[in-house]
């Protein structure tokens, strides 16, 4: 099991912009609701860990960052 480490403001910031874009994905009808659902499941999932300082595997993090970039090409963010 990964061990813990200090929070830091990286992980509060990955672990905001996760949570958005999985909130984000409702702005997006086109996409199947199950598919919706699961995306939005694993990046909770992912910003729960890194906001209690838990470690992701890093291909795991970049997945995760890579979705998050993805849903804002597709459903950016009213200023």
């Amino acid at each position: 099991m990964p061990e813990a480490r200090p929070y830091s403001s990286r992980e509060d910031q990955e672990s905001r912009e996760m949570q958005a874009a999985a909130e984000r994905l409702n702005d997006l009808p086109e996409v199947p609701q199950p598919l919706r659902a699961a995306v939005a499941h694993t990046l909770y999932a992912a910003a729960t860990e890194l906001t209690n300082g838990r470690r992701l595997p890093i291909e795991v993090r970049r997945a995760a960052r890579h979705v998050v970039q993805a849903i804002a090409e597709v459903a950016p963010t009213n200023p």
